[in-house]
């Protein structure tokens, strides 16, 4: 085994940015950093990330990047640590060592089925993992690491074991199970009566894995979380002009038929993907497929129901407000589009409510209110907006339409809106007053 030392760097734009920066970084003298090759990075598939206290502080510089991330690659844990050597403030920059391998050895061809099919269709585009699915990934190889090495149950250790049983519900790739049930049988195995103890606590919560209630959850997260994430907006900007039919040929060849399952249910999809054990890089190119497919089928069939909307809206918001005139409506039509798309059908599919012109037209109502009087009216019964949005039950919607409204986008198209209607009711003003 040998030493090399690394720069990190892009502190301010990660966990320790804004006025914490420099009281971690002084503070990081000397602590324990790990680093691990981030291969779903959008910018550089050589990008080292660096963790201290399970925090991403930073990554590897890009003159030392492809060096880490092959020494990484190479290692047993997919992982390198080591210390902070140097603290540099005025570069806001950290110098750390860590312990890496002589050499770089030659890696085996895997042949199972998931890694022909992945071999065969890699042009199925890759979402990065989040930071939470990377903090998650890190804290497996790590812990595994150091149950290896028969660590006492220090306060770190603890807490690492903590957050890890709070993530590892997040993934259900073959990796992730298999390192689960590792992690328990070092534990168990340690000679310490502390991590003993808590290794029964983390099997059950193992156990709990297998639930319906936590195939739901995983679902809500793979289908409803992930595609809001910035990771996956990204690789859609990237990928907004693909081929949805041969990439829809491409995943419906992926092994035991899961895509097939996928559309029957999500929740029996979950729990099929729970009982196959996918490999992790597998699942994830088939999960970026699936997501990618959906979204842009659903901006497709948003766009085709759109112009009929937008007419049955300026119809309606035409009746509430006397300066709506035919010059203003056809003058504020783009405008009156935008708020409707972020607005009024955010909330529809927000709480799941049908996408009837009735609904349509009472989150026109809310808008139309806005428009008239600048404010929401906050004095309307929570139960009155249930009752209206049909299929709705949920106790937020008041709160979450205030919400709405304070998003910048939304206001900003209010604005323009009252904007227009101020200048249309000086036309009719002016108007008036020439025929008298």
């Amino acid at each position: 085994m040998q030493e090399r030392s690394y720069t990190i760097v892009g502190i301010r734009h990660h966990n320790w940015q804004g006025e914490r920066m420099l009281t971690c970084m002084e503070g990081s003298l000397g602590k324990r950093v790990v680093l691990m090759h981030e291969e779903t990075n959008d910018w550089n598939r050589e990008a080292t990330a660096a963790y201290i206290d399970t925090e991403m502080v930073g990554y590897v510089s890009n003159e030392e990047c492809r060096e880490s991330s092959a020494y990484c690659d190479q290692s047993a844990s997919f992982l390198l640590e080591g210390y902070v050597e140097k603290v540099d403030l005025i570069n806001r920059q950290l110098h750390v060592v860590v312990t890496v391998g002589d050499t770089l050895p030659e890696t085996e061809e895997d042949t199972t089925p998931y890694e022909q099919w992945e071999k065969n269709y890699r042009a199925i585009p890759l979402m990065g993992y989040t930071a939470d699915e990377q903090r998650l990934l890190m804290l497996r190889r790590d812990l595994l690491k150091l149950l290896s090495a028969d660590s006492p149950m220090d306060d770190t250790l603890r807490r690492d074991i903590d957050v890890y049983q709070q993530l590892m519900a997040y993934d259900v790739s073959r990796e992730a199970d298999d390192a689960r049930h590792h992690i328990i049988a070092l534990m168990r195995d340690s000679s310490h009566a502390a991590v003993r103890s808590r290794a029964e606590e983390l099997a059950v919560a193992v156990t709990s894995l297998g639930s319906p209630e936590a195939r739901e959850r995983m679902a809500d997260y793979l289908f409803r979380q992930l595609p809001a994430t910035e990771e996956f907006q990204r690789m859609v900007g990237r990928h907004a002009h693909i081929d949805l039919a041969e990439l829809e040929q491409q995943l419906q060849l992926f092994p035991h038929d899961l895509y097939d399952e996928y559309r029957l249910s999500h929740v029996h999809f979950v729990s099929k993907l729970y009982y196959r054990r996918v490999p992790q890089r597998a699942l994830r190119y088939f999960l970026s497929g699936l997501l990618l497919i959906d979204r842009q089928r659903g901006c497709s069939a948003v766009q085709g129901r759109q112009s009929a909307a937008v007419a049955d809206a300026l119809a309606y918001v035409a009746r509430l407000n006397h300066c709506a005139t035919p010059e203003w409506q056809e003058h504020i039509q783009t405008l009156w589009q935008q708020l409707a798309n972020q607005f009024a059908q955010r909330i529809t599919e927000t709480h799941r409510a049908k996408n009837t012109t009735f609904n349509r037209r009472f989150i026109c109502q809310v808008v139309g209110t806005l428009l008239m009087q600048g404010v929401y009216r906050a004095n309307v019964p929570q139960t009155e907006y249930t009752r209206l949005l049909e299929g709705n039950n949920r106790p937020s919607l008041r709160k979450d339409i205030n919400q709405g409204v304070d998003d910048d986008e939304v206001k900003a198209a209010i604005r323009r809106l009252v904007a227009e209607r101020g200048r249309a009711e000086r036309a009719i003003a002016t108007r008036e007053v020439a025929t008298h």
